[in-house]
């Protein structure tokens, strides 16, 4: 017996096709399996794939779960802007405002998410994901040992801003670069890269940057993971660009009083060019606002096809 699961195609953070970050959407997961979910995402081999359930939550109109080719993750940036982007196309989120800005809700592993849309004619036209507060974990002091890792010299590390964790729901370890040619010389070494973590240590992925542009502020930036869900490289990875949002914030290269907004280059190294928004603002209590957002482009549909028994037919 043979169950079709139908999938939508969207590249995420680019305004044309074949950019941005690739994302497989089924928009309709009932009655697909934890286990099922986990093979379709390893045979599609994205970065991630996405699969919308019926919420549990009071409030959030869909539930999204989020796997890479390995493992299921609590939240991540470019899934959930393109699955809002495919259902908002689709009709599964109404884009009836006279403002033409429409908040939803999205539970996501790590909870309740708003996501806003802007759009125009009832299609979508821009999508902004809020983050939680960022959490700022260890400073790391091996930045020698990190360029080898990454295949630079360690001059190529600047010395004036920290290498450092950082999360909003998933944490990087943020390694600011000196120039673009350092940037492109780095090198997804799994090994190398695995070797930086102690046995029993959680493996993080790692994120390079460098400043483009200081006015008006521009970055670019690279993200590896072979050393954590095999995925040797990502084109834009929006759960990396909100918590860089924080960091650049506390470490003086935005002024987020009251807000600042940046752009992030991604994806140039690799072909598939991503332009991911940041807005930092600061609230009232001194804590971050801070939200990422993008365009998208649906390039295509299609179907898997999920082999099962067939259910027996009693005898008469």
């Amino acid at each position: 017996m043979q169950h079709r699961a139908n999938f939508t195609l969207v590249d995420v953070f680019t305004s044309r096709a074949f950019g941005g970050s690739q994302l497989a959407v089924f928009s309709d997961a009932a009655g697909i399996s934890d286990a099922e979910m986990q093979a379709l995402a390893h045979e599609l081999n994205f970065s991630e794939s996405t699969f919308v359930t019926a919420s549990e939550v009071p409030g959030a109109l869909r539930g999204v779960r989020i796997f890479t080719p390995a493992r299921e993750i609590p939240m991540a940036g470019h899934p959930t802007v393109g699955t809002t982007w495919v259902l908002a196309s689709h009709g599964q989120i109404p884009l009836k405002s006279a403002r033409g800005i429409v908040d939803a809700t999205l539970q996501l592993g790590i909870g309740p998410m708003t996501v806003t849309i802007e759009s125009a004619n009832a299609q979508p036209e821009f999508v902004w994901m809020n983050h939680r507060e960022a959490e700022f974990g260890a400073i790391r002091r091996d930045g020698a040992r990190i360029a080898n890792a990454l295949g630079i010299e360690a001059s190529d590390i600047r010395e004036d801003l920290p290498i450092q964790i950082v999360s909003t729901g998933f944490p990087f370890i943020y390694v600011p670069i000196r120039s673009i040619d350092a940037l492109a010389r780095c090198a997804p070494n799994k090994v190398a890269l695995a070797a930086l973590f102690d046995e029993g240590e959680t493996r993080l992925a790692i994120y390079m940057f460098v400043v483009k542009e200081q006015a008006p502020f521009v970055v670019r930036a690279r993200m590896f993971a072979p050393h954590t869900d095999n995925i040797p490289e990502d084109p834009a990875t929006g759960s990396a660009a909100a918590p860089f949002g924080a960091y650049a914030a506390a470490h003086g290269l935005i002024k987020p009083e009251p807000s600042a907004t940046f752009l992030i280059q991604q994806g140039v190294e690799m072909g598939r060019p991503s332009d991911i928004h940041v807005e930092v603002a600061r609230k009232d209590n001194g804590a971050l606002a801070i939200r990422i957002g993008g365009r998208c482009a649906i390039v295509g549909e299609g179907a898997m096809f999920l082999e099962r028994p067939p259910t027996s037919t009693p005898r008469a």
